[in-house]
């Protein structure tokens, strides 16, 4: 709910009294584009499969029908509260497909959709990932890790973004700083395998999966870069430091993901710390206005995706680093005990 109120309500502010206009535009919308209903609508579903998840364990009945009616009341709500900013649009239209997007969602946990594909879903995520809280956790951080991969102005596991002033060029700047660099992007991307391995049963797969993850994140930043950033830019979001990077932290990962649960976690908690540290040396982000030039994007929507996705990049290593490190003591506790 924290990401779409951000969404929503993006920029906050100034605020203003609601105008005549607003209002007329917000009961009778014109100008509904298939974009901007399809974008509400998928955003909106995995509101709707988490709320259902939440009324089933506090045992409520009808989980269905009141995920779907919290999540209408919460979309009326941000719909509304636009009203109030003046860079904001807000239209009942919205409120309708977020509506359907989160009623989708909610569907998702009909008996007959639950046996033949919720249900088989929940047991291999059961059978993969440690159960409990934690596992749940530490699903919605690598959900977050991937919306913000969706940014193609946003290399990988660095701070900053292209074009910004501690944008690195292999033809223009000091091998010093293209190692420091080199050494940010192979400790943040080891410290991701470890994170990973550490959400696991074991440590059998930890590989594959953190090879997947990346690999689904390549492509996601090779389709947007091409659909999104300005032709002379798509491919300045990869050089060969960043290459380089990822594949040594990939080799450092290899031997590490076959220690103990306990090591794993600790050595996370390290690589990640570390990686971010350098990377705060090597890197530095735009001012938004600079960061949306980069972008040949006509369809709208593009500050609220261009600062989300930014600030989830941003703050990344830090829920990570938050949830890591809260395993890890529980983790001892639960020894101790």
């Amino acid at each position: 709910m924290l990401v779409l109120a951000y969404a929503s309500l993006y920029p906050f502010q100034p605020l203003r009294l609601a105008s005549p206009e607003a209002i007329a535009l917000y009961l009778r919308p014109k100008g509904i584009t298939g974009f901007d209903v399809a974008l509400n609508f998928v955003a909106y579903i995995p509101l709707g499969a988490l709320l259902v998840l939440v009324l089933r364990a506090a045992g409520r009945d009808r989980p269905i029908s009141r995920a779907a009616s919290v999540a209408f009341g919460f979309s009326f709500v941000m719909e509304t509260a636009q009203l109030f900013i003046p860079f904001r649009v807000a239209s009942m239209a919205d409120v309708a497909a977020n509506s359907a997007g989160a009623l989708a969602g909610a569907l998702l946990f009909l008996p007959s959709v639950y046996r033949s594909l919720t249900g088989p879903l929940a047991v291999l995520r059961e059978r993969i990932v440690v159960p409990g809280p934690w596992g749940d956790a530490g699903l919605a951080l690598l959900a977050l890790w991937i919306i913000a991969q969706l940014n193609p102005a946003l290399p990988f596991f660095e701070t900053g973004n292209i074009g910004s002033p501690g944008d690195t060029n292999p033809y223009r700047v000091e091998w010093s700083l293209l190692m420091l660099q080199v050494i940010a992007v192979a400790l943040s991307a080891c410290g991701f395998g470890l994170f990973v391995s550490a959400l696991l049963n074991g440590p059998g797969g930890a590989l594959r999966f953190t090879a997947g993850l990346l690999t689904a994140a390549l492509w996601f930043k090779f389709i947007t870069a091409a659909v999104m950033l300005k032709a002379p830019l798509s491919a300045d979001w990869v050089n060969e430091a960043r290459v380089i990077g990822l594949a040594a932290g990939m080799l450092l990962f290899i031997p590490l993901r076959a220690l103990g649960r306990p090591a794993r976690t600790y050595l996370a908690i390290v690589f990640v710390l570390a990686g971010a540290l350098f990377a705060k040396v090597v890197g530095d982000y735009s001012p938004l206005d600079d960061l949306l030039r980069v972008f040949n994007w006509p369809h709208g929507q593009l500050t609220t995706f261009a600062t989300l996705t930014r600030y989830l990049h941003e703050i990344w290593p830090l829920l990570a680093l938050a949830f890591l490190i809260a395993s890890f003591v529980s983790r001892q506790r639960s020894a101790v005990r």
